[in-house]
């Protein structure tokens, strides 16, 4: 069969066929991938959490989220501000303290306002106090069988 360009051909789609798994996927993509379709959703309801997708409602059971997008997610973070203002502060003050010259000490903070030219709050801890979905909003979804689907995202126009 040297020369044969039918044998080669066919020899090539068998050597491409042994190196699928029933999903189609080659062996290098990892256990268990499978191909995978990306839909968008409409928040129905957030409590119980339901999604329209493709003109159907799906209910809870056949939702997976986000964890970034439920209550009680937690998270590290670093805030930074170049400008914060303060306003309702009262109590004793304690270290460096500038002040206009011939101004006299100031010892206690007795309300106003407190501008600061830099503020940071380091290691500071994070947590979504509810969904952060609302009915009506659109949600990326990643789906194998339309059948469970894995809420990625909310999405919004970009202008």
């Amino acid at each position: 069969m040297d020369g044969n360009p039918y044998a080669a051909m066919v020899a090539l789609i068998r050597e491409q066929a042994s190196d699928t798994n029933p999903a189609g996927d080659s062996a290098k993509a990892g256990l268990g991938a499978a191909p995978v379709r990306m839909r968008l959703g409409q928040v129905v309801s957030t409590v119980p959490l339901k999604v329209k997708v493709a003109g159907l409602t799906q209910p809870t059971e056949a939702l997976k989220i986000n964890e970034r997008l439920v209550k009680g997610a937690k998270w590290k973070t670093r805030t930074t501000s170049p400008s914060s203002d303060y306003g309702g502060l009262t109590g004793p003050i304690s270290g460096p303290v500038s002040h206009p010259p011939g101004m006299g000490a100031l010892v206690e903070f007795t309300g106003g306002q407190v501008h600061v030219e830099e503020t940071v709050i380091d290691e500071a801890a994070v947590e979504q106090l509810e969904l952060d979905l609302a009915e009506g909003d659109t949600v990326l979804l990643l789906t194998e069988d339309d059948q469970v689907f894995y809420i990625l995202m909310k999405v919004v126009d970009a202008v």
